[in-house]
């Protein structure tokens, strides 16, 4: 059963996910209000889109009611650096009291991160949400803080498109557009599923309006499983030259990240990284029904477009 709210906050609207979400809210008519810690990263991110913009640290409760003071659907689509990860169980914590407070629906969009280690094949909600590293544990924390404040939680693959500037597929395809090869974790024939930006935000959007995905939790898988050696044949096509692709194992991760601190946090849960991924669509599509995804290649060439772009 679809909701009609009278107006949407987006929470962590300047990143990628948070842009994609506030537009596709924005297009499907809503009144769109977008929340960042930076009124200039707001300026940069929306300068000509008729929507509201308010600063406030999602960790200050003060700030965050005043923010989002009227509106009655919120999204969180906060996203940190791994080396963050513990802020979001602050910013959790602090909009469920907000949310409590309030009385307003809300949607987290997470990562599948909180189901590792996982264990069987494709990943169903009905996978246990336990054990695994720290990080893991962390978000399993802040999904629960919202649930608990009757969220519905959104899982997405690792995803890529524009305005992404993190993600193995992402940087992979950064590597392609500056002529390097293309930096993979794992076996360049290991099949794993990824979700384009768009695509994620259409479906969490599509969530978001529905009653039925309060305070649940949900699966949403992309395009489908592929191989590094694939994504580097289409890269190959769309740039017309050969774009090589260099897999890489834990070891030389380990190695990596003596030297790049950002690594350091990700060698929790890269193991996860060389290991393929499926996800169980049958739930979401029993509440929303079939949904459409763009094809990896049409995905593909539009993420090098823009990183193109913005090279230039």
């Amino acid at each position: 059963m679809a909701v009609a709210f009278e107006r949407v906050a987006v929470v962590g609207a300047t990143g990628p996910m948070g842009r994609a979400l506030v537009r596709e809210f924005a297009r499907r008519g809503h009144a769109v209000r977008a929340v960042s810690r930076s009124m200039a990263h707001l300026a940069a991110a929306f300068p000509y889109d008729p929507i509201e913009r308010r600063v406030a640290d999602a960790r200050d409760v003060r700030q965050l009611s005043a923010a989002l003071a009227g509106a009655d659907l919120v999204v969180d689509a906060i996203g940190l650096p791994v080396r963050e990860t513990d802020q979001h169980v602050v910013s959790a914590r602090t909009l469920a009291a907000v949310l409590r407070a309030s009385g307003a629906h809300a949607l987290m969009v997470s990562s599948t991160w909180s189901y590792m280690p996982i264990t069987t094949l494709p990943l169903a909600e009905t996978h246990a949400r336990s054990g695994g590293p720290p990080l893991a544990a962390m978000r399993r924390e802040a999904e629960d803080a919202l649930a608990a404040a009757g969220a519905g939680i959104v899982h997405l693959p690792d995803f890529f498109g524009p305005h992404v500037h993190d993600g193995t597929l992402q940087l992979a395809l950064s590597d392609a557009v500056a002529g390097r090869a293309m930096r993979w974790l794992g076996g360049r024939h290991v099949r794993r599923d990824y979700i384009f930006v768009p695509d994620a935000a259409a479906l969490t959007v599509d969530l978001a309006l529905c009653e039925d995905a309060r305070g649940e939790h949900w699966i949403v898988p992309g395009s489908g499983a592929v191989s590094g050696a694939e994504i580097a044949a289409m890269a190959s096509a769309r740039l017309a030259r050969d774009v090589r692709l260099r897999p890489a194992g834990l070891a030389a991760l380990r190695m990596l990240a003596l030297f790049d601190r950002r690594l350091a946090g990700f060698l929790q849960i890269a193991p996860e990284y060389v290991k393929p991924v499926s996800y169980d669509a049958s739930r979401l599509e029993r509440l929303l029904g079939p949904r459409p995804r763009t094809a990896y290649d049409q995905a593909i060439a539009k993420t090098l477009e823009w990183l193109m772009d913005a090279e230039a």
